[in-house]
């Protein structure tokens, strides 16, 4: 088991050095503690836990090979992430691995160590444009990147076609030929990526649209009676809301019918019963 091993490969570290490990990378606690808040415990400055990090992460790289089981969980991991175009969101990533080596213990925290005295593979936190990830190299990361620049410019003025013809599959596969990568790599890419979404109803398309990723009352509102193709009261519509779930965020009653009556885009056809404003 991977957390085993590392656990064998800190064994011989001196006991402070050994704990910063732990606590750095949350082998322990699965949570990663800051420079500041060890200095604090042992009363030395962040430069000093910095520099005993260091030491430790040396020794540990230098006697990494010693560990037999390393090679083969090297491979095991490699050829995953070789297997998903070079690249893995992280929540599936974890899992992955977890199963793949039959290791109940083994979480993030372990693998983001791995990562680091191995330099094998690498992690990439959460920003705003990507969830956090696995990968091999930087060319990885640009040819995602690349990827998915080519396909926000090909979907980005073809909103209507997507949500009435749910074809937004075709453009994927378009832009992974043009960029010669398979299709199970493209729609891999794609689950890195917060440009690109799902709505409730299996619409895919870009974030920004608010049929995709509504955000306020009257755009779930708008989205559920365009789904539902028939009128609904207010207090129905709402339920349909909360029902659908969106963010979690519970949907009122009243707030809904004040949302009907300002929004132009719903139309009054009966007692407390809104429809889509259609043009004539």
């Amino acid at each position: 088991m991977l957390s085993l091993a590392i656990n064998n490969l800190i064994r011989d570290l001196k006991p402070r050095q050994k704990e910063i490990l732990a606590c750095r990378f949350g082998l322990a606690e699965e949570k990663k503690e800051t420079l500041a808040g060890i200095g604090e415990r042992y009363n030395i400055t962040r430069e000093r836990v910095r520099q005993l990090e260091k030491n430790a992460l040396d020794y540990v790289r230098e006697n990494l090979e010693k560990e037999k089981s390393v090679k083969d969980f090297l491979e095991i991991i490699t050829d995953h992430l070789d297997g998903f175009g070079g690249l893995r969101k992280d929540d599936l990533f974890v899992p992955e691995i977890k199963s793949a080596l039959n290791d109940k213990k083994l979480h993030h925290w372990h693998l983001r160590f791995f990562s680091e005295v191995s330099g094998e593979f690498f992690y990439k936190p959460a920003d705003r444009d990507f969830y956090g990830f696995w990968y091999f190299d930087e060319n990885d990361i640009n040819k995602a990147g690349s990827f998915f620049s080519e396909l926000e410019k090909m979907v980005a003025n073809k909103k209507a076609d997507l949500l009435e013809n749910k074809n937004f599959n075709d453009y994927l596969l378009k832009v992974a030929k043009n960029k010669k990568i398979s299709d199970a790599a493209g729609s891999n890419y794609l689950l890195i990526s917060k440009k690109f979404g799902e709505n409730p109803y299996g619409d895919f398309g870009l974030n920004e649209w608010e049929e995709i990723n509504p955000k306020t009352i009257n755009s779930k509102a708008y989205l559920v009676l365009k789904k539902n193709g028939q009128p609904l009261h207010f207090s129905e519509l709402a339920d349909k809301i909360n029902e659908v779930g969106f963010d979690g965020r519970l949907a009122q009653k009243q707030t809904v019918h004040n949302e009907l009556i300002k929004d132009p885009r719903f139309v009054l056809v009966g007692r407390g019963t809104y429809a889509l404003y259609e043009k004539k």
